[in-house]
């Protein structure tokens, strides 16, 4: 059982690595989320959050990163979360014009604001538009990855995974995967978020995949208002 002080070190930690995509140290964590706290204090809870597997240290004197389970912890309890309620007010009125765009505007404006690769899915249509691959790109670099093979093949398969899995997709209003659990990617690195989005009576699919600090508070905001202002025009 997590005590309400981890909770929120999980949380921060989540929002930390989002922002600056490296690990944090315990005396950087306490200097800028918990002055109160001594890194000593902070540092016991960070091992304790690690042998929980939130957390991962990638080599011994490094800070620490999320982990799946870490990730899969904060889409669990993100509706529980006063911080999601008090951001979606902001982004509520700040997205109000997308009520006004076209889906494919939607896509490209959804890639800019959460900074990843957007892909959406018009299944009438059958047609797949992309934005946001510079995006994706420069999010992945800053990770430093050694490999990039299985990241080029995510790619040329895309659209023909899509399509395949679309129908699951569309039947959830939103779907989060993470790592090797997605069916349009098979990059460890990668996580994709799905919502099904209803536009002009007709129920369409956008796609976000980037790092899995792509899962923020920030990113799954953006995407619940924007389902809920396209709702409305229906």
């Amino acid at each position: 059982m997590l005590t309400e002080r981890q909770k929120k070190f999980l949380t921060l930690i989540i929002e930390d690595f989002s922002r600056n995509k490296k690990p944090i140290g315990s005396k950087e964590f306490a200097r800028k989320y918990f002055p109160d706290l001594s890194s000593a204090t902070v540092r016991r809870e960070f091992n304790f959050l690690t042998k929980q597997k939130y957390l991962a240290q990638p080599y011994w004197s490094a800070g620490r990163v999320p982990t799946n389970k870490l990730y899969q912890w904060f889409i669990k309890t993100k509706d529980n979360n006063f911080a999601f309620k008090k951001d979606f007010n902001y982004w509520e009125r700040k997205l109000e014009e997308l009520k006004d765009l076209s889906f494919t505007e939607t896509t490209k404006e959804i890639a800019k604001l959460c900074q990843s690769l957007a892909i959406g899915y018009l299944p009438m249509e059958e047609m797949i538009f992309k934005y946001g691959l510079k995006n994706f790109f420069d999010q992945l670099k800053d990770l430093s990855l050694l490999k990039w093979e299985s990241i080029w093949e995510d790619l040329d398969y895309l659209d023909e995974r899509l399509i395949k899995v679309a129908d699951n997709l569309l039947e959830d209003k939103f779907q989060i995967f993470i790592g090797d659990e997605s069916p349009i990617t098979r990059d460890k690195n990668l996580s994709v978020i799905s919502y099904a989005l209803s536009f002009h009576k007709q129920k369409n699919l956008l796609v976000l995949i980037g790092p899995k600090n792509l899962i923020c508070r920030r990113n799954l905001t953006i995407l619940e208002v924007t389902q809920r202002i396209l709702s409305r025009n229906n």
